[in-house]
């Protein structure tokens, strides 16, 4: 079937996207509020797939140009319909950026552990190894070198990628990630997105010194992790550590 940009009826692109979710939409219910703008990102990621196709279709790419070597327009190709893709693609890339930022902290709230007060969060975070604080009912004695023990999160079926290894120093050793530890979650990209485990590596790629959460399931205990990309730590990547899918 042959695409076609802009769709019937209308021949001018949308005016603008469709709007994010809003945190007042979700009020007091901050795990609901993540997983819809995990399902936005979604939807974002088919839309630029979709677009991706038309411009192949039209034998085209987000780069190619659009005059020939004398400045003139092309006539072998159907420049409005690339134009009106190019300018659709750029403003889901934006919005994909958006929700993207916007589930970071989205998770992190879904993620916190309630507290009597911000002293008590303190001096549960000083009490951690790694200053990590404790987010559920079980004794200290029995957390996993102090991250977060996970009681009840948003928590896929299946895991999207295994641990293979973890090179000492690097920024994937510092948030206490192991070999073998099995990946359900990478700042909100599971086994269920678009992508998959490519799309880990697209992230980190655009994440260097932003911090990013990690649900892990090790030796039959859920863990989160805080993982921090970054470049010159000594080593190749800005993870220091191996993922295989799963």
């Amino acid at each position: 079937m042959e695409l076609v940009w802009p769709p019937p009826p209308s021949n001018e692109p949308p005016s603008h996207t469709l709007p994010l979710p809003h945190p007042e939409a979700y009020p007091g219910e901050p795990r609901e509020y993540a997983r819809a703008l995990m399902q936005r990102r979604d939807d974002i990621e088919k839309e630029i797939e979709a677009l991706k196709d038309v411009l192949t279709s039209h034998g085209a790419t987000p780069q190619t140009s659009l005059v020939d070597p004398e400045g003139y327009p092309r006539g072998d190709i159907d420049i409005y319909a690339i134009r009106h893709a190019r300018s659709a693609l750029v403003r889901l890339q934006n919005d994909r950026i958006e929700v993207t930022d916007r589930l970071s902290v989205a998770l992190q709230n879904a993620f916190a552990a309630p507290s009597s007060s911000s002293s008590d969060a303190a001096a549960a975070a000083s009490a951690q190894p790694n200053g990590h604080v404790q987010t559920s009912s079980v004794p200290k004695s029995n957390d996993v070198n102090g991250h977060h023990q996970i009681e009840e999160e948003i928590w896929p079926e299946r895991p999207v990628a295994k641990v293979n290894s973890v090179a000492s120093g690097s920024p994937a050793a510092d948030s206490g990630m192991r070999a073998n530890d099995m990946i359900y979650s990478f700042e909100g990209v599971t086994v269920d997105s678009p992508g998959g485990i490519q799309s880990i590596g697209s992230l980190v790629a655009r994440s260097e010194g932003s911090t990013l959460q990690i649900l892990v399931l090790r030796q039959e205990q859920r863990v989160r992790l805080s993982l921090t990309p970054r470049n010159g730590w000594g080593g190749r990547g800005m993870l220091g550590c191996h993922i295989l899918p799963v």
